[in-house]
């Protein structure tokens, strides 16, 4: 192999160790686009998600059933319709504009 691809194959380890190493410490990279104030706001958001979980305050999550799932669908398509429609009656009592 050419001395380039050797260069270049080191480069690639040593960026891929780096980001290994700063996600296990959990510090960023200098120059990173990490802030610590938006990692102190997320871990907050995540301490007091957990104190809700643990709390019961949170609903379980579920899969939802069958007919669940067949009630969405059949209101999106509903809805689809009535949009359809709503659209057609505008166009029909949109005043035409070069007649």
């Amino acid at each position: 192999m050419p001395w380039i691809a050797w260069v270049a194959i080191v480069g690639i380890i040593v960026f891929g160790l780096t980001q290994v190493i700063s996600m296990v410490t959990g510090r960023p990279l200098p120059g990173g686009s990490g802030t610590s104030e938006e990692l102190e706001e997320l871990r907050k958001r995540i301490k007091k998600l957990e104190k809700a979980h643990s709390a019961g305050e949170l609903d379980p999550p579920r899969v939802p059933s069958k007919a669940e799932e067949n009630m969405a669908a059949e209101d999106r398509w509903r809805l689809d319709m009535l949009e359809t429609r709503l659209e057609e009656l505008e166009k029909r009592n949109k005043p035409d504009d070069g007649a």
